[in-house]
């Protein structure tokens, strides 16, 4: 078998003792697992495996300083045990190929490469060792499924090294429009040192796009926006969803607040989470002071909001939780989750997870993107704009907790349910084994 160890790096992988006896699926992303795009690697995997598939995820990191040296793999490879993948292999950045990338991508680029364009060729670099690759050519390889643009030049070599002795598809999955968040965040060209525009970020991202044999999207508006602009390309939606033992886990809790609090708020390091956090504190917080309610915000959005609003910080210093370990007792003991968001893209895991939790939910319009607007509207969902509409939710939640929870759990199983995805990733997979089978007759 490819490595039996738990987890693995690419640096110390043991050689197969024998063929498997069942095919493989490759599941390429960055190291990010225990964050949104962790529960969709997460569902990925257990699809495959449901499937009959064994499953190896190759963490690719798309910064430059993620070699082999760097101290946050040895708390990272404990964290990707969680995604489910039968192995775990890292390809670290490699530094010698990096430097010689700048140049060369540049000139592959034709001297226009951009900010998006940058992240692929790091990605680009990241690399496997030679026995590990050299052992997947003597077995059978389903497919490649890659997640975001940004680790596709990787996964690209990868098809190629094995491609020299069976066809392999390969599936991308977007995960948002990358060239809208890096226009936003105002991303600088590391090549040129100036901006790029954002017709520039989309020709990149676009021109990427071709590669994959099927795209699959996340959200509604990434479906019909990349449908619009490749539409000679296979699309499918995948409404995400969250493993189920961590759904049975809370569910299991309904009545078990073992420390109970009534408002509950997770959010990584990101500038979306700690915007949705300074307006909730700064703008709804007041109009709900006096009930003294109990707020818990969970997450390393607290280092960002403790750097960058430090005065608003330490009037909540006692709400902050930082990580936890212990995610499930959170959503437990929450009587009321809360997504105060005002800006973002893509789908929200967060609300996602929150609905599965099936507890009652106040969102704002940017908490729901991403989603089907007729079924929220059908399970009984609403949505909160202004600090009063969010903060009247609010204590209508906590006073309504069996009829709100209701809602919540009735809209997870009807989109977001396990059952619902599947049914979704069986036409990607359908569509990757039609291509294998019609490259088997071609006989490449």
């Amino acid at each position: 078998m490819i490595p039996t160890s738990p987890i693995s790096d690419a640096k110390n992988l043991s050689r197969p003792t024998g063929r498997p006896t069942r095919p493989i699926v490759l599941v390429v992303g960055p190291p990010w697992p225990r964050s949104g795009t962790g529960r969709i690697f997460q569902n990925q995997l257990s699809f495959y495996r449901e499937q009959g598939y064994s499953t190896i995820f190759v963490a690719v990191p798309i910064h430059c300083s993620f070699t082999e040296t760097h101290p946050d793999w040895g708390k990272l490879k404990q964290e990707m045990q969680e995604l489910g993948a039968d192995e775990v292999v890292i390809a670290p950045i490699s530094r010698p190929k990096f430097v010689v990338s700048k140049y060369t991508g540049w000139v592959r680029k034709g001297f226009r490469g951009t900010a998006l364009d940058w992240i692929v060729n790091t990605g680009r670099s990241a690399e496997l060792e030679d026995s590990f690759v050299h052992s997947l050519q003597g077995l059978s390889v389903a497919l490649i499924h890659v997640n975001h643009v940004f680790t596709l030049g990787f996964a690209r070599i990868l098809q190629h090294q094995l491609s020299r002795h069976q066809k392999i598809p390969l599936v991308l999955e977007t995960h948002d429009v990358q060239s809208n968040l890096m226009h936003e965040r105002q991303d600088l060209n590391p090549w040129t040192h100036k901006l790029d525009s954002s017709e520039e970020l989309l020709r990149s991202e676009i021109a990427s796009l071709k590669e994959p044999d099927v795209l699959v999207h996340c959200s509604v508006e990434d479906f019909d926006f990349f449908s619009k602009e490749l539409p000679g390309k296979e699309h499918v939606l995948v409404l995400p969803t969250i493993d189920d033992s961590f759904i049975n886990s809370v569910r299991a809790g309904d009545a078990q607040h073992k420390d109970p609090f009534d408002l509950l708020f997770v959010g990584q390091r990101t500038d979306v989470n700690f915007a949705a956090v300074r307006w909730f504190l700064e703008e709804v917080w007041a109009k709900i002071a006096h009930h003294s309610l109990r707020l818990r915000i969970v997450g390393a959005v607290q280092s960002l909001v403790q750097e960058r609003t430090p005065e608003l910080y330490q009037r909540f210093e006692r709400s902050f939780v930082g990580p936890v370990d212990d995610l499930v007792g959170c959503y437990r003991n929450a009587r009321c989750v809360i997504a105060p968001m005002v800006f973002g893209t893509g789908i929200s895991m967060k609300t996602v997870e929150a609905l599965g939790s099936a507890k009652p939910f106040v969102g704002t319009s940017k908490a729901f993107r991403g989603m089907p607007g007729a079924a929220i509207r059908r399970a009984g969902m609403k949505i909160h704009e202004t600090p009063q509409e969010f903060a009247d939710a609010i204590l209508w939640a906590l006073s309504n907790e069996n009829e709100g929870a209701s809602v919540s759990r009735q809209l997870y199983d009807t989109l977001f349910s396990k059952r619902a995805s599947f049914v979704s990733r069986e036409a990607v997979l359908k569509s990757a084994q039609q291509i294998k089978t019609l490259g088997a007759r071609a006989g490449i």
